[in-house]
């Protein structure tokens, strides 16, 4: 069964994560996945006797919470969970929403009365004022890159881990110089500042070099957006982050923050972008196998798998909060590619009403680096 959805995404600070599994438990969600990460920030340290003062990077442990509802439930919904867990308040974390295609054996059984009770029906959906920026790199590069993006000012990134699938199993000897294990970073900036963003990462992630990663990015709705980059010991009433919120408040958006004008390509770079899709899959470890070579078999060029933790939040046979180990599957291709990978994961029986896995589907789409780009 195929339907359109709104897929929610939050990343909260593990501080607050029993808040949150309240407030889904509340609202009886059928089905939320849940991953480990950390929010990076730069932290402010006081040298010996005060002298000669520090900056070093610093993170914070944190959870992504996956959840799909119907798209006229989305609204309501940020805005309680929000409300509820205090997600505003600098460095608890932050959260995202963007369209997603759904395919799956059986559609989920959401609880309408709850839904329209506690969040409300509205039909409207806001623009996409935020850009989501994903790289994928092999592990122990992400630090690098967070610092970059912090020390500018741009976001907090999200990292967690992951393997690499695919092109490194088709290069014979070459693939033992491609780390298996990945580190993907999120990237979550205005739209005014995504070319500020990419020309950041992508020199110091060198992602021209074959077998170095890949950066996709999407357009998402984001009104909870963490604004902590730094810590340190306050000493002023109102935090900055504070302050930043009250401006967005009076100007009425957020695009006071952009750090500068238009940025300007370096010299003898060809740079564009194309459209592509990203393809989600999840399930257990065989259904994502099997995703996994006949996607392969279909013309997807690589895959990342990530281990996630599938929770149910409904009361059904006062099971709240029951989970399942499951694995996510991220494939970028072309829509071509979609349409056969979907047409041939339907022929084996992915999609039977048996079958629990899901596959999500959105639009996303991928600077093309022709040339090596400065990295000064």
């Amino acid at each position: 069964m195929e339907a359109n959805l709104s897929s929610i995404t939050c990343v909260a600070d593990m501080n607050i994560s029993g808040i949150l599994d309240q407030c889904l438990i509340d609202l009886g969600l059928p089905e939320v996945f849940i991953q480990p990460a950390k929010q990076m920030s730069l932290s402010d340290n006081q040298g010996f006797l005060g002298l000669r003062p520090t900056t070093s990077l610093a993170e914070n442990r944190a959870f992504i919470y996956r959840i799909t509802v119907p798209p006229e439930y989305e609204a309501g919904m940020v805005h309680r969970i929000a409300e509820t867990t205090d997600l505003k308040m600098g460095g608890r974390g932050c959260m995202f929403a963007k369209n997603v295609n759904i395919n799956r054996g059986a559609p989920l059984a959401f609880d309408t009365e709850k839904l329209d009770r506690l969040c409300g029906r509205s039909i409207e959906t806001p623009a996409d004022d935020h850009v989501l920026a994903c790289c994928t790199v092999p592990r122990g590069g992400a630090d690098a890159l967070a610092r970059a993006v912090l020390d500018l000012g741009i976001c907090v990134p999200i990292i967690f881990f992951g393997e690499g699938m695919g092109l490194r199993d088709k290069l014979g000897l070459m693939r033992i110089t491609i780390p298996v294990e990945k580190e993907i970073i999120w990237f979550i900036a205005p739209r005014s500042d995504e070319e500020l963003v990419e020309k950041t990462i992508i020199p110091r992630a060198r992602l021209d070099i074959p077998g170095r990663g890949f950066l996709y990015k999407c357009y998402i709705r984001s009104p909870v957006v963490n604004l902590r980059i730094r810590q340190g010991k306050r000493v002023h009433a109102a935090t900055m982050e504070q302050v930043i919120a009250a401006l967005d408040d009076v100007q009425g958006s957020r695009d006071w923050r952009r750090l500068g004008s238009k940025p300007k390509e370096s010299e003898g770079v060809e740079k564009k972008t194309v459209s592509f899709r990203g393809l989600f899959f999840i399930g257990d470890e065989k259904e994502v196998e099997l995703f996994r070579i006949t996607a392969m078999d279909n013309g997807a060029r690589g895959a990342t798998l990530n281990s996630v933790e599938k929770r149910s939040y409904s009361n059904t046979h006062d099971r709240a909060m029951e989970s399942n180990s499951r694995q996510l599957c991220d494939i970028i291709a072309s829509q071509a590619v979609e349409d056969k990978i979907k047409e041939a994961i339907t022929q084996i029986g992915l999609f039977d009403s048996d079958k629990t896995c899901v596959f999500r589907t959105f639009d996303v789409e991928m600077p093309i680096i022709t040339r090596h780009m400065d990295s000064k």
